[in-house]
């Protein structure tokens, strides 16, 4: 049986070893976090022994090996060192994305494993997700001809972009990454993916325009719990927290377990009196942009779009592939996919009923599939392995220029690999 530590129990840590315990059973063996309430969470849920618990990660580190697979899923910027340390001990690795906030970070975590011969999963969970699998499978039929051209957009959705990128974790560049990397290492990976091809130049524009003081109303307050717009502001911290889990009854965990590890109204009105959540979406120290588009170009010609953009109302992704004979077209909430050979009938692939039981289970059953994998192929089982650090680095390599060229207002940058 495949075991696993922890380093990081937050809303991902919580999820992966959610999956793993559906899984199979008694696995998740070690948690290492420095927040004692997630740590009663992590023994109630897995059973683990005190002395498996820890706050401390140079004492987590100092304990050695204590199962197969680490799952480093701490924030961005702790990744690199926290990677290291693990595969120093002797871990193969379960790496949230982004592997980490620099070229150089990354490539050096790539090059450690190599090393020492270790393995490395990254959370590229769209690979796994039955709407992206099953246009893999479409593109590589051959029936639709070479690919011309993807645009993909992604719809952070309003309330994602003020809760991630506003207020949370990854709001502010310097202490995390930047949001091409961030947020977009998987849109870039899943167009390397889809083209099977290398990436030869890539262009970027994009800026921050709306989350910044001077679009912040006349007479607004720096809280949301003391503004007088709290009933009113469509980015109101109030509504989105509180109203809709106790006045509207919609029942959601994530992201209000972000802050709060028990969800009572109570806890949530101290979170946002006291806490970064509860900022005025125009009085924090975010820089992250709210909308981006970026050129790409592959080594055989194809090209490809992405756009990026906080302002929707459903968080989604959309994608159109344009081939020679034909054409490839869908979105994630409705989860079907629109398929035609130039001058013949459209045939409809309904992800959803096909994948029905897995779809829940995060980024369209991403998740579920990219645990089940690493699972079997400790088993011995045949597996698809399409996260591995080597698939990996690519898309970072292209995000970190793509930011580059954003920041020179759409220069052109050729990747070096």
């Amino acid at each position: 049986m495949l075991t696993f530590a922890v380093l990081g129990f937050g809303a991902r840590g919580k999820n992966y070893t959610g999956l793993i315990k559906m899984l199979q059973e008694n696995s998740v063996l070690a948690v290492c976090d420095p927040d004692t309430a997630r740590l009663a969470i992590a023994k109630a849920h897995h059973n683990i022994p005190d002395e498996m618990l820890f706050t401390d990660e140079d004492v987590f580190f100092g304990k050695g090996r204590l199962a197969d697979v680490c799952i480093v899923s701490t924030q961005d910027a702790q990744h690199h060192d926290h990677a290291i340390k693990a595969l120093n001990a002797g871990y193969d690795l379960l790496l949230e994305k982004p592997i980490a906030t620099s070229e150089a970070d990354v490539l050096d975590i790539y090059y450690t494993a190599k090393r020492l011969d270790k393995k490395i999963y990254v959370c590229h969970v769209l690979r796994y997700a039955p709407f992206f699998t099953y246009i893999k499978q479409e593109i590589d039929s051959g029936k639709y001809g070479r690919v011309s051209t993807i645009n993909l957009t992604e719809h952070v959705c309003y309330w994602h972009q003020a809760h991630s990128y506003v207020r949370g974790n990854w709001a502010n560049t310097k202490k995390s990454s930047p949001m091409i990397v961030a947020k977009c290492c998987h849109d870039i990976d899943i167009l390397i993916w889809l083209m099977g091809d290398k990436i030869k130049t890539v262009s970027s524009q994009g800026s921050l325009r709306l989350f910044k003081k001077e679009n912040q109303p006349d007479g607004a307050a720096d809280r949301c719990m003391q503004c007088k717009f709290k009933d009113t502001c469509q980015y109101s911290a109030y509504k989105f927290y509180i109203q809709k889990r106790f006045e509207k009854e919609q029942k959601l965990r994530w992201p209000l377990d972000v802050l709060t590890n028990e969800i009572t109204r109570e806890n949530l009105v101290k979170a946002l009196e006291e806490g970064p959540y509860g900022r005025c979406v125009y009085a924090c120290d975010n820089d992250a942009v709210d909308h981006q588009v970026t050129n790409f170009l592959f080594e055989n010609g194809s090209t490809a779009h992405l756009t990026m953009t906080a302002f929707s109302d459903i968080g989604r992704r959309d994608i159109y592939v344009h081939c020679e004979f034909g054409e490839i077209s869908g979105n994630m909430t409705e989860n079907k996919l629109h398929c035609r050979r130039f001058g013949e009938e459209e045939t409809v692939i309904d992800v959803g009923a096909l994948a029905k039981e897995t779809s829940g289970y995060g980024h369209g059953g991403g998740d579920f599939f990219l645990i089940k994998d690493i699972i079997a192929e400790s088993a011995g089982e045949q597996t698809l392995g399409l996260t591995s650090i080597e698939n990996s680095v690519e898309s970072h390599l292209v995000g970190f220029a793509a930011e580059k060229s954003r920041l020179a207002e759409g220069e052109m940058q050729r990747i070096q690999y």
